[in-house]
């Protein structure tokens, strides 16, 4: 099921970096995730690697950062993105010069056209193709195959200062969101652009994200031991609450005046079963368990099934149930398996003052 959203011109900031994009298969989250068939599936390999020792051994190539200058939005969500996942082992990312091309076309079609979608339409302002895979590959990107994820942050401002870090940080904080940033992408391209860029109105921004692996290399797996969370050992800056997601994780509750709180990520291997036996969080400063509501699994996930953008048998997450204090520290306790093997995972992260 495909949804567009209208933005109105009187839309405020409160729904700023969480009025994010819809999965462009079910109404799963996450972004607009999407296979492209491989036109010769004997060149398909699967040597897939992130920084885990237990993953295969194909290095990642060396990241290029030159093409984002350094007083950039991009450059900024660029860096944030990578430090998060490289620290919590989910492994870098590659700028992508044809990503970065499908990304500012789609952002500028969706400021031109006043909405927040996945899908273009022929007799719109900007059309660059009518899916994310569309357009990635109009720019020369996956034409032998691959997968594509797309992601949207919006904001009713036309001034996108901070944008580049605080929609990534925002997105950080939605479990559809998290779940595709921290994916088994390869590459990435990125665009910050408003409507100051373009001389239009109503005023608007956006952080368009567009993340891909091409089949020839195959997606970087986590190993086959592993179990990654985010935030995990020593995150800094994690949202405190969660007002706003599309989907909405909890269908059904306004998390504008019932918001959630924080958001724990787990994943294993791909095509490896994960399970959460139990979950906890404990305020650092008082003791205090946190309230947590049921970790969402494949199995529970209000959105299944649909072909992507649920969450799959190798991930999970919890939240929260109310807003967390912010810059406040808390310890994590998880216990679960990975393919029936028992594990348990501790860690502490640090709220942010919230974007």
């Amino acid at each position: 099921m495909v949804k567009m959203q209208k933005i109105p011109a009187s839309l405020s900031r409160l729904l700023s970096v969480s009025m994010l994009s819809l999965l462009a298969a079910c109404g799963g989250g996450g972004g607009g995730e999407a296979a492209i068939p491989v036109t010769n599936p004997s060149t398909s390999t699967n040597t897939n690697t992130n920084t885990s020792t237990n993953a295969a051994t194909e290095p990642i190539p060396p990241l290029v950062v030159s093409n984002y200058l350094a007083s950039s939005e991009e450059y900024a969500a660029f860096n944030l993105l990578n430090s998060e996942r490289d620290r919590c082992g989910f492994g870098k990312l590659n700028q992508n010069l044809q990503l970065d091309a499908a990304a500012k076309a789609h952002a500028d079609y969706q400021i031109l056209n006043r909405l927040v979608t996945h899908v273009e339409e022929t007799f719109n302002l900007g059309f660059s193709g009518k899916t994310p895979s569309d357009r990635v590959i109009a720019k020369g990107y996956l034409s032998a195959g691959g997968v594509t994820d797309e992601i949207v942050a919006y904001e009713g401002t036309a001034t996108k200062t901070g944008l580049g870090a605080n929609g990534i940080r925002g997105l950080l904080g939605a479990p559809y969101h998290l779940r595709g940033l921290m994916g088994g992408y390869r590459e990435v391209g990125l665009s910050v652009r408003s409507s100051s860029d373009l001389g239009t109105s109503p005023p608007s921004a956006y952080l368009q994200i567009n993340a891909a692996y091409k089949a020839s290399q195959g997606s970087q797996l986590l190993g086959s031991t592993e179990v990654n969370t985010y935030p995990c050992q020593g995150t800094t800056g994690v949202n405190s609450r969660l007002n706003n997601e599309s989907p909405n994780p909890i269908p059904g509750r306004d998390l504008g005046t019932n918001p959630l709180g924080s958001v724990v990520y787990v994943a294993v291997r791909e095509g490896q079963v994960l399970k959460i036996t139990s979950a906890v969080m404990i305020q650092l400063s008082t003791g205090q368990a946190v309230s947590l509501r049921t970790p969402i699994t494949a199995a529970n996930d209000p959105y299944a099934p649909c072909q992507e953008g649920c969450f799959k048998p190798h991930q999970a997450y919890f939240a929260a149930d109310g807003p967390l204090q912010v810059n406040a520290g808390y310890q994590v306790l998880i216990n679960g398996s990975n393919n029936d093997v028992a594990f348990s995972r501790v860690f502490t992260f640090t709220t942010g003052s919230n974007v």
